[in-house]
């Protein structure tokens, strides 16, 4: 993976990662976690969805009912930020008026195949809306790592999907994948949607 440009908060004008190494899934310090974190947290909250933390049964690591996005505390930090995101992702796709229709290709669908394509294409959306919160919450820099981590998510999921077992994660972590770009965050009615989970 080559060099890449620092995490850049323009607010608060400084650089999180300084002259360290950009950071890969898995790699990311502790310190700049916590400033994504806390900007990311405060936009989630502005859009009306509340943040929680729950001890979930494995292999979830997150779920999500359309009014919250709750965590397993037992979950390592940088997935923790990653799945908040993630989840946020899919919450906007799950209470969007506008994206309602798209749904039922992933709810309706029995071909393996055509389920398989409306999977990626929902999870790819979610990526995207995640990238969008990134940039309003002035998060920037770390595009390289976030895409990374989405392709190794959807390795993850395709995985599981091709197997019918969970694999290691470890297994799945991709570098320098194609990047994600982000997508306006159409509006939001909050409602209650059947629970869905991260795993």
């Amino acid at each position: 993976m080559s060099e890449q440009a620092s995490p850049v908060f323009p607010s608060k004008g400084h650089y999180l990662v300084g002259s360290r190494r950009a950071a890969r899934v898995g790699e990311t310090p502790l310190d700049d976690l916590v400033e994504i974190w806390q900007r990311v947290t405060s936009r989630v909250v502005k859009y009306g969805f509340k943040i929680a933390y729950e001890d979930l049964e494995p292999p979830r690591t997150g779920i999500f009912d359309g009014h919250r996005i709750v965590m397993d505390p037992d979950v390592g930090f940088e997935m923790q930020c990653f799945v908040l995101l993630h989840l946020f992702g899919h919450s906007v796709q799950w209470v969007a008026p506008s994206l309602e229709a798209k749904l039922a290709a992933i709810t309706d669908t029995k071909d393996k195949g055509r389920f398989m394509e409306a999977l990626k294409a929902y999870e790819f959306e979610a990526a995207r809306f995640g990238l969008q919160l990134l940039r309003e919450a002035d998060v920037d820099g770390i595009d390289q790592w976030y895409s990374d981590f989405v392709h190794t998510d959807w390795r993850y999921v395709e995985r599981y999907y091709e197997t019918g077992s969970i694999p290691p994660w470890t297994s799945c972590v991709v570098t320098g994948a194609a990047p994600i770009k982000p997508l306006a965050i159409p509006p939001l009615k909050h409602r209650a949607v059947e629970v869905r989970f991260a795993f």
